[in-house]
């Protein structure tokens, strides 16, 4: 057998017992005990706080916007999507009926394009039409640089919202 032959059977035994080495030392003692994954990832991700309310809890108190959305695009979204996680203040914006929120119990109301980007920016390495399989709605892509409108009385750009209702675009 030729030498670099014999080299290169040695230079792959040593990775192949480098990487099982390597194996032993570096995977978690969990890791397979139920299937493909670390078992202690279930109770780590129990201790984590929960933070969302889902739009049930939403739809408690804002009834007239979970109509809306309810008909529109975006009926498919849940309300934290847009508006980020709502546990706290679906739990305590109840005791502020009658004055204004504090700021740790508001959500967030995107009104920026770019927000609206996330999901809808025109993006070449994403489907133009991505059809939803629950009621075949789809994801509308624009471009932003192409579909800017700009108000003509003050020259400044519009937000998306000044044109679209967010809850039923």
């Amino acid at each position: 057998m030729p030498q670099h032959i014999k080299r290169l059977i040695g230079a792959f035994a040593a990775v192949l017992i480098l990487f099982l080495i390597m194996q032993l030392v570096l995977r978690p003692s969990s890791f397979g005990k139920i299937g493909h994954f670390r078992a202690d990832a279930i109770p780590e991700n129990k201790m984590k706080p929960i933070r969302y309310a889902g739009s049930d809890k939403c739809t408690e108190c804002h009834e007239d916007m979970a109509t809306d959305k309810a008909v529109g695009f975006h009926s498919v979204l849940q309300c934290e999507v847009c508006h980020g996680p709502g546990l706290k203040h679906a739990k305590y914006a109840n005791k502020f009926k009658d004055g204004e929120l504090p700021d740790s119990l508001k959500l967030h109301k995107p009104d920026e394009r770019r927000e609206c980007a996330i999901c809808h920016q025109l993006n070449a390495a994403r489907i133009k039409i991505v059809f939803d399989t629950i009621n075949n709605s789809m994801l509308k892509q624009i471009d932003a640089l192409k579909h800017n409108p700009v108000d003509k009385r003050t020259n400044e750009k519009l937000k998306c919202i000044d044109c679209h209702n967010p809850h039923q675009p």
